[in-house]
């Protein structure tokens, strides 16, 4: 889908802050932090300021278009939400690395709670631990 349609698609006004910032997510296959998403903006549009796309991430957010984890550092990342579907993550404490886990463990509380008369809007599910690359040159987790 395109960036423009996806924007209209969510009735949100199209502007050239948004459709860089989509661009740069949709071409990206990893999660970056504002300040990076930032980096890779300004070189589609020099000019655009940080709490500019700050702002835009907040709103994107806001109506579903993004993903947000948060890094080993305290850092929140960012990732376009793709079609495939819902999804969780395996994060790889030595390196980073983030892989998408397409399972989802909490259906069975969600429906718990559904039952109870809660309706959980949204929810975030990752597992920390060591990828293959990184498993070969450590032992122990610190």
């Amino acid at each position: 889908m395109d960036v423009e349609e996806l924007l209209r698609q969510n009735d949100l006004r199209v502007t050239p802050q948004r459709k860089a910032i989509l661009a740069v997510l949709k071409n990206t296959r990893s999660f970056l932090s504002a300040q990076d998403l930032f980096q890779k903006v300004i070189e589609i549009l020099p000019g655009t300021n940080f709490s500019t796309v700050y702002r835009n991430i907040d709103l994107l957010l806001e109506k579903g278009l993004l993903c947000r984890v948060s890094s080993q550092t305290g850092a929140d990342l960012y990732e376009l939400r793709r079609e495939e579907g819902h999804h969780h993550h395996a994060v790889c404490k030595m390196c980073g690395a983030y892989f998408a886990v397409d399972f989802c463990p909490m259906e069975e509380l969600i429906q718990e709670l559904d039952r109870k008369g809660f309706l959980p809007t949204e929810h975030c599910f990752e597992v920390y631990g060591l990828c293959a690359k990184c498993r070969e040159g450590k032992r122990k987790i610190e």
